[in-house]
C-alpha cells in the first residue's frame, strides 16, 4: 500500500500538478482533496488530459509562429533581391553619369579655350587689388568697392559680365579719385578717443584733413582717426584754410606713403619730450650749458669792445680814454719812471697783467663747463644703461618698451653733453686766441713804449718832446 501511494505521488508530479496559469486551490478546495483511491487516479486521468491538450495548443502556436517566420523571411528576402537590383539599377546610371561628366567637362574645356587664361588674369588682378583698395584713403568715402573683389579674387565660381565690368570700374575709379580732392560727411575719431561727425576733405588717396587736422586711414576698421599730435612744418598750418579755400592757393602737405609718413612723425619725440628722457643729469646739463652760454657772449662782447676801443686808441683816438695804452704810454713818459728803468719795467708788467687777468676772466670757468659737460653725459649713459639692466633683470629682455626708457635717458644724456661741450669748447679757443691777441698786442706795446721812453731818457731829451 505504501508503495502504492508514492508511485501515485511521482505520477501526480509529472502531470504538472501546480501548473503557473492555473489558480491556486482555495482553502475550501483543499480541504475538499480526493477521499479514496478510486478518486486519486481520477483525478491523475483528467489531469494528464488537460495537460495534453495544453501541450497540443502550446505546438499549434509554435507551428503557427515557425510558418510566419519563413513567410517573413521569405518576405525579407524578396525584399534584399528587390534591393539589389535597384541597387544595380542605380550603379548603372551613377557610371552613366560620371561617363556624361567626363564628357561634359572635356566639352567645357574645349568650349571655353582662352576663357580659362582670362579668367585666371581676372582671379590674380582681383587679388592684387585688394590690398590696395583696402589700403586706399578713397575707401573712407566708398565703403563697398572691397566685397566685389574679395569675391573675384576667391575664384570659387566663374566671374559674370557684371563682376568683370563691376572689377574695370573699380580700378578706373581708384585712378580717377587718386588724382581729385573731394569733401564727404563721416565719423570719425578724435584724438580723444570720441567717435564725431565731421566733414572730411580728402586729397586724393593721400591726405584727409578734418577741421584744421590731420587724419590717418585705419583699414582693418575702415574709420578714420585724428592724430594725437599733429604735424609741424611747412602746409601743416595750412590745413584749416586749405578746407575753407580762403585762398586761391595754398600749401599742403601731403603725405605719398598713405600715411606712414605721418606716422613716424607723430611717434617721433619733440625737443621737449627728448630733455625730459634725459632725467634730472640732462636739465643739469643744460643748465651748464645755459650758464656757459652765457658767460661766452658776455666774454665775447667784452673782448670786441675791448679790441674795438684798442684800435681806437693806437690810431690816435681820444689819449685821456681810461686803457691800458693810455697807461703804459702816460708811465713810459713820467719823468718819474725814466729815472729809474725797473721801476717802469714793473709798472709796465702791472699793466699788462692787470690787463690780461681782465681778459681772461671767465675763460678757465668756460673751459671747466666744456670739461665737465660730457663727463656727465657719461654719467647718464652709465646710470641709464643701469637701470636698463635692472629691467631686463626684473622683466626679460622679451619687450623692447620696457627697457626704452633707460635706454633713452643714456643716449639723451650723450647727446646733450657732447651738444653743450662742442659749442662751449670753440667759443673758450677763439676767446682765449682773441684775449691772448690783445695780450700779446698791449706787451708789444708796452715792450715798444719802455725801449723808446728808455732811449729818450738816455739822450737828456723830455718825453713830451
Amino acid at each position: 500500500m505504501r508503495i502504492l501511494l508514492i508511485v501515485l505521488f511521482l505520477l501526480l508530479s509529472s502531470a504538472g500538478w501546480t501548473q503557473n496559469d492555473q489558480a491556486e486551490p482555495g482553502p475550501a478546495e483543499q480541504s475538499d482533496g480526493p477521499q479514496s483511491l478510486a478518486e486519486l487516479v481520477q483525478e491523475v486521468r483528467q489531469g494528464s488530459a488537460a495537460r495534453r491538450a495544453e501541450l497540443q495548443i502550446r505546438e499549434q502556436r509554435f507551428i503557427d509562429a515557425r510558418d510566419n517566420q519563413e513567410a517573413l523571411l521569405e518576405q525579407a528576402r524578396q525584399q534584399r533581391a528587390e534591393q539589389e537590383a535597384e541597387a544595380d539599377r542605380l550603379r548603372d546610371l551613377y557610371e552613366q553619369g560620371e561617363d556624361e561628366l567626363a564628357d561634359l567637362e572635356d566639352l567645357l574645356v574645349e568650349r571655353s579655350g582662352d576663357l580659362n587664361e582670362v579668367f585666371a588674369v581676372v582671379t590674380q588682378v582681383a587679388s592684387d587689388a585688394v590690398p590696395v583698395i583696402q589700403n586706399s584713403l578713397v575707401s573712407a568715402q566708398y565703403t563697398d568697392r572691397l566685397p566685389m573683389l574679395e569675391s573675384l579674387a576667391s575664384g570659387e565660381s566663374m566671374p559674370s559680365s557684371e563682376q568683370l565690368r563691376g572689377l574695370w570700374l573699380t580700378l578706373m575709379d581708384e585712378m580717377m579719385f587718386s588724382g581729385e580732392v573731394d569733401r564727404f560727411d563721416t565719423s570719425i575719431i578724435t584724438g580723444g578717443g570720441e567717435e564725431a561727425a565731421r566733414r572730411v576733405t580728402r586729397i586724393g588717396a593721400f591726405t584727409a584733413l578734418s577741421e584744421g587736422e590731420y587724419l590717418r586711414y585705419l583699414p582693418e576698421t575702415g574709420r578714420l582717426l585724428a592724430l594725437a599730435r599733429q604735424p609741424s612744418g611747412p602746409g601743416t598750418s595750412n590745413a584749416r584754410a586749405f578746407e575753407m579755400a580762403e585762398e586761391p592757393l595754398v600749401s599742403i602737405a601731403i603725405d605719398p606713403s598713405r600715411g606712414s609718413i605721418l606716422s613716424l612723425i607723430v611717434q617721433t619725440p619733440e625737443l621737449g619730450e627728448r630733455i625730459r628722457q634725459g632725467g634730472l643729469i640732462g636739465y643739469l646739463i643744460l643748465v651748464i650749458g645755459a650758464i656757459g652760454l652765457l658767460l661766452g657772449l658776455e666774454r665775447i662782447l667784452v673782448l670786441s669792445l675791448a679790441a674795438h676801443r684798442s684800435k681806437r686808441v693806437l690810431s690816435g683816438g681820444n689819449e685821456a680814454m681810461d686803457h691800458p695804452i693810455n697807461s703804459i704810454r702816460k708811465i713810459t713818459r713820467n719823468p718819474d719812471y725814466l729815472i729809474d728803468a725797473e721801476a717802469m719795467s714793473a709798472k709796465l708788467d702791472e699793466i699788462v697783467a692787470t690787463t690780461a687777468q681782465r681778459l681772461r676772466r671767465g675763460l678757465p670757468t668756460l673751459a671747466i663747463f666744456a670739461a665737465v659737460s660730457p663727463l656727465l653725459g657719461l654719467l647718464g649713459t652709465v646710470t641709464g644703461m643701469i637701470e636698463t639692466f635692472q629691467v631686463i633683470t626684473l622683466f626679460g629682455a622679451g619687450d623692447p618698451r620696457l627697457m626704452s626708457g633707460g635706454i633713452s635717458q643714456a643716449l639723451v644724456t650723450t647727446q646733450l653733453g657732447l651738444a653743450v661741450a662742442i659749442p662751449l669748447l670753440l667759443i673758450h679757443s677763439w676767446l682765449q686766441g682773441q684775449a691772448n691777441k690783445l695780450i700779446a698786442e698791449l706787451d708789444e706795446l708796452a715792450a715798444g713804449e719802455f725801449a723808446g721812453g728808455r732811449s729818450e731818457s738816455r739822450k737828456g731829451k723830455s718825453p713830451d718832446a
